[in-house]
């Protein structure tokens, strides 16, 4: 059958549009791994929510008692903190190559690297915020569990403050090098 060029370019048209909605499918894959992969104590919190935040198991919900979680805190609970946020940097680490390879998978597709582009820098923006507020508050609350635990040393005991010290340094240590891996997947997600 003869096609007209009207006809020819109608069809390359809808090529052209599928080939889009192929690649808008990849991005979409890609911020769903993104936001499963970022750990929920950061991305998962709600910025409308001001009373819960729970960071490994450790409430710094408004009405917890912080302090008391912390002083609880044993050696154990130390090593998991780190191993459970060495595990959640790893799944961030993971979350970039899909980043990657989706990106790589869209660029193949005309318009496809464009979607993908728009796509990721949506959720990065996302995830920046989310873990922003959710690393200030828990900031904000560990400065104040610390406050209180020096204010009460003389109660508590020099050896349990000193334990209680390390628990702060090592959840304030974790939560760096966790926002040093999320701002390398924002920055994977905005290439």
């Amino acid at each position: 059958m003869f096609k007209t060029k009207s006809q020819a370019n109608t069809q390359k048209g809808l090529a052209r549009i599928t080939d889009p909605m192929r690649a808008l499918m990849i991005a979409g894959a890609a911020a769903l791994s993104v936001a499963v992969a970022v750990p929920t104590s950061a991305a998962a919190h709600d910025p409308d929510d001001d009373h819960e935040i729970s960071f490994n198991g450790f409430s710094f919900d408004d009405d917890e008692d912080l302090l008391q979680q912390l002083i609880d805190m044993d050696a154990d609970d130390i090593e998991e903190i780190r191993t459970e946020m060495a595990d959640a940097r790893e799944e961030i680490r993971e979350a970039i190559l899909e980043v990657e390879e989706a990106r790589e998978e869209a660029s193949e597709t005309p318009g496809g690297g464009v979607i993908v582009k728009v796509a990721l820098s949506a959720a990065s923006a996302t995830v920046s915020t989310a873990t922003n507020i959710a690393f200030n508050r828990v900031e904000k609350k560990l400065k104040t569990a610390e406050s209180d635990l020096h204010d009460q040393a003389d109660e508590i005991g020099a050896e349990e403050v000193a334990e209680t010290q390390l628990a702060i340094n090592v959840i304030r240590e974790e939560i760096g090098s966790l926002r040093v891996a999320i701002s390398e997947l924002i920055d994977a997600m905005k290439a």
